[in-house]
């Protein structure tokens, strides 16, 4: 091989299947975080320091992300005029249905 093929991976497959297991099957919240119902590239990092002990850069969370099969987006807005009634029944009812019945499809 003329190239080198980069840093060796830091988690090791076991932990990035369990790692991918916790963002598909867990909120934040339920593994100890205050964030409610969205994981974060910065949320993630701090999962991984506190579960394995590796530190990354949110680019190198990002690229984790990405050899898992996973994507993420950023919002860009909140609508002005939304519903707050509305907004409030699909944050605490329809958004974590959503989220468990996913759990069945991976």
């Amino acid at each position: 091989m003329k190239f080198s093929t980069g840093a060796p991976e830091r988690l090791t497959k076991e932990q990035q299947a369990q790692l991918k297991q916790t963002i598909v099957d867990c909120l934040p919240y339920e593994v100890g975080f205050t964030a409610k119902f969205n994981w974060t590239l910065e949320i993630i990092a701090s999962y991984i320091k506190r579960e394995f002990g590796q530190e990354y850069s949110i680019r190198g969370v990002s690229k984790i992300m990405h050899r898992l099969g996973l994507s993420y987006t950023k919002p860009t807005y909140t609508l002005a005029a939304a519903d707050e009634e509305k907004q409030k029944e699909f944050v605490e009812t329809t958004f974590p249905g959503l989220k468990k019945s996913r759990k069945g499809r991976n």
